[in-house]
């Protein structure tokens, strides 16, 4: 993916022959919103304890980090 040429290359794949024919068509238009109010009780009745999940940038590096989850560091030897 460092290629330039192969980028271009396969952007234009993607373009020209895979999706030529296709249209993206979003179910959702600009001037819908999210209907937030349906949800309202049951964030009320959970939001004291979702708290603690809630990413401290002061305390924490990541919220990866916040939750303890590590991975692997691949290291050249």
């Amino acid at each position: 993916m460092t290629s330039e040429q192969l980028r271009r290359s396969a952007l234009e794949y993607f373009t020209n022959v895979q999706t030529k024919d296709q249209k993206y068509v979003p179910m959702l238009g600009p001037e819908d919103r999210p209907t937030i109010e349906m949800n309202a009780d049951t964030m009320a009745r959970y939001r004291e304890e979702l708290k603690k999940y809630y990413y401290d940038p002061s305390r924490y590096d990541t919220y990866l980090e916040q939750l303890g989850v590590t991975f692997p560091t691949l290291t050249k030897e």
